[in-house]
């Protein structure tokens, strides 16, 4: 009898144990099913943040050109503004030296007139035909040496662009000397960016930039992007720095010419074990910044990158809507350094499920808790 009750009492026990298991089981169930599931709401990537120095767009070097004629005086004061065209140097030119070339190009011209007018009268004399050619010949190197002239002046008397003039040496100015410098008044940025983030800008991107100092912002524009890593650059910049110089003579200077634009076979990049960085070139900026002040450069970036736990086996994605229901969605991806990046198929806003089960299916109704 004792026996018996035992039994009783033993299967009593495990039928409570099963019972117990149960009842936990299914608050578990309806606790995991009340959580739901996390999703992921698409963003496009955070803005790509540099940093670097502004400068001049540009900076021209005026020296005394003493093949002008003697050297007066300068025509600005130091840190003036001046426009583009603006006379800055005055030369005791010798005026008669262009009278002289523009002498010579009207007179190949009126032999070329000439010849015209002789080829009328008679078309099938090839020796007129010749001699046009050679008249040609004469009017168009006349011409270069004119031009070679005038070019030469306003090289060395006139602004080339709008800016300001930092006067270097104004008295007893020697043959080659520098007599001022004309800064641009457009200023420009110069950052760098790594081999990681290169392609997610690209060249006329809109930027937003801050001077460091006072917190100014304003707006930029990406100029270019560098072909070669600076480490390249760097190098290649040393290896042609011994270059020969440019020497009078016209065979003398072809020669010159052909000597200063060797062939890098074989360029070297530097140390091996560091990322390569690309020089950025930002202009346009709307907001007045001084050479050498510090800038943030914050790039918009148009990319999608996406956490790993929201892919299916198959790279695709659940979008769940308002509603609470779910729709599988083909999407194109690429892994670029282990990062998933989105080529096509989503958009700003969507909400996708986190760690989507393998039985989800399209038109499924999930709870989810963020």
């Amino acid at each position: 009898m004792k026996k018996k009750w035992m039994w009783l009492i033993g299967i009593v026990a495990i039928i409570g144990l099963v019972v117990v298991a149960l009842v936990l089981k299914q608050a578990n169930s309806s606790s995991a099913e009340k959580e739901g599931y996390d999703t992921y709401t698409v963003e496009k990537e955070s803005p790509l943040n540099l940093e670097g120095k502004a400068s001049p767009n540009s900076v021209k070097t005026y020296n005394n050109n003493s093949q002008l004629g003697t050297y007066i005086n300068t025509l600005v004061d130091d840190g003036q503004s001046v426009k583009q065209g603006d006379p800055l140097i005055n030369y005791d030119i010798n005026n008669s030296k262009r009278e002289q070339l523009a002498n010579k190009v009207d007179e190949a011209q009126n032999a070329v007139n000439k010849d015209y007018q002789n080829i009328n009268q008679s078309p099938n004399n090839n020796d007129l035909q010749k001699q046009l050619s050679q008249d040609q010949n004469v009017l168009s190197k006349a011409q270069q040496q004119l031009n070679s002239h005038d070019k030469q002046v306003n090289d060395s008397v006139y602004a080339d662009f709008d800016g300001k003039v930092d006067i270097k040496n104004e008295d007893y100015v020697t043959d080659g000397e520098t007599i001022l410098q004309l800064v641009s008044n457009e200023a420009q940025i110069k950052t760098t960016v790594s081999e990681f983030d290169l392609n997610k800008i690209k060249k006329d991107n809109k930027v937003n930039v801050k001077v460091t100092s006072t917190g100014e912002t304003g707006e930029g524009k990406i100029k270019k992007i560098s072909e070669l890593p600076k480490s390249y650059e760097e190098n290649l910049n040393k290896s042609t720095a011994g270059g020969t110089s440019a020497v009078s003579g016209s065979e003398d200077e072809a020669a010159a010419m052909k000597a200063s634009n060797p062939v890098e076979a074989d360029p070297s990049d530097g140390n091996d074990s560091e990322a390569s960085k690309y020089t950025v070139v930002i202009d346009e900026i709307n907001i007045p910044v001084r050479a050498g002040y510090s800038m943030e450069v914050k790039a918009p970036l148009d990319s999608i990158k996406l956490p790993k736990s929201v892919l299916t086996n198959d790279n695709n994605v659940f979008v769940v809507n308002d509603e609470g229901k779910v729709k599988q969605q083909d999407i194109k991806i690429d892994e670029i350094n282990g990062e998933i990046f989105v080529k096509g198929g989503l958009e700003k806003g969507d909400k996708l499920i986190k760690n989507p089960k393998k039985t989800m299916d399209d038109g499924d109704k999930v709870e989810v808790s963020s």
